[in-house]
């Protein structure tokens, strides 16, 4: 019979192995895979408006991440929830501001000299994220900042001490001082959002996170 269909053997061999190595394929085309990464959720934007010594404005939004996306206690690269792609949101806000600042934060646990470093290498992965998002790199200037490590009063807990904070500035005058401008801003705003009085009086570095302009 073998010799009445010449080639028909093999040929139908060859289906079948390729039927069977198919299944595996098609399995995993039809199982659940890995879920997407989450995005980034925005838990407290603030607008807000500070001048420089000259009464040059700048006009800036802060956005803080939700709890959810909190650093990863002793991680620079992960957040809470794993890592995580922007929202529209803040996709939208990056390209358009003028300047945006990634600012690092770090909890009470640890060394100080540890956890600092820790907080500036977390700026810097923020800012590693938000580069590819930049449309116009020219046009939009990212800056990180470090905070240090948390040191104020311990009720607050630990995932609040390490939020992942963007700050985006709108249109402003080229020569405005950002350091005046963006500390002016924020002092407006930390008696009504404790978070800001956090920042700039609780962190290790809260005389000096903003004076690096």
């Amino acid at each position: 019979m073998v010799s009445n269909i010449p080639g028909s053997v093999p040929w139908i061999l060859f289906v079948i192995l390729a039927l069977v190595a198919g299944i595996p394929i098609a399995n995993l085309s039809t199982s659940p895979g890995t879920a997407p990464a989450p995005s980034a959720q925005v838990e407290i934007r603030i607008s807000a408006k500070g001048y420089d010594r000259k009464q040059r404005p700048l006009p800036f939004v802060i956005y803080v991440l939700s709890q959810q996306f909190s650093w990863k206690l002793e991680s620079t690269a992960d957040l809470e929830g794993g890592r995580t792609l922007l929202s529209g949101e803040l996709t939208s806000a990056v390209n358009h501001a003028r300047d945006v600042f990634c600012v690092g934060t770090a909890s009470f646990e640890g060394v100080p000299r540890v956890e600092e470093a820790r907080a500036a290498r977390r700026a810097i992965t923020l800012a590693e994220w938000l580069r590819p998002a930049i449309v116009d790199p020219k046009r939009t200037r990212l800056f990180t900042l470090n905070a240090g490590q948390y040191v104020g009063p311990k009720e607050l807990q630990s995932a609040y001490q390490r939020k992942a904070i963007i700050i985006a500035t709108g249109q402003h005058d080229d020569d405005v001082d950002l350091r005046e401008a963006l500390t002016s801003g924020l002092m407006q705003k930390q008696l009504t959002f404790p978070f800001i009085y956090d920042l700039l009086h609780h962190y290790s570095r809260s005389n000096e996170w903003l004076k690096v302009f």
